[in-house]
């Protein structure tokens, strides 16, 4: 991470709140990805370098425009409770 920070996505939202942040309009994010073909033959080609976009949304864009925000700093080691990876990987993320 460029700024040794990260966001595992524990928001607190009211009803209220919400129901004005789907109205808003926020920012598309665009990510570069490898996106898989199919040839006339029906095969699969999964390309080795990025060859298309993808536009995102992220809940964070709405931050901003909370009348309140906080945020907790945490130490990773102590708090971090990794479930994406399968057991047995080197590195959790």
């Amino acid at each position: 991470l460029r700024l040794n920070e990260g966001n595992i996505c524990n928001h607190f939202y009211t009803t209220r709140f919400l129901e004005r942040a789907a109205a808003l309009s926020t920012p598309y994010h665009i990510a570069k990805k490898k996106i898989a073909a199919v040839t006339e033959d029906g095969k699969t080609v999964t390309p080795t370098a990025n060859n298309g976009v993808k536009l995102e949304l992220f809940i964070f864009d709405c931050f901003p425009h909370a009348q309140k925000f906080a945020c907790a700093q945490v130490e990773r080691e102590e708090e971090f409770g990794p479930v994406k990876n399968a057991p047995g990987n080197a590195v959790d993320s």
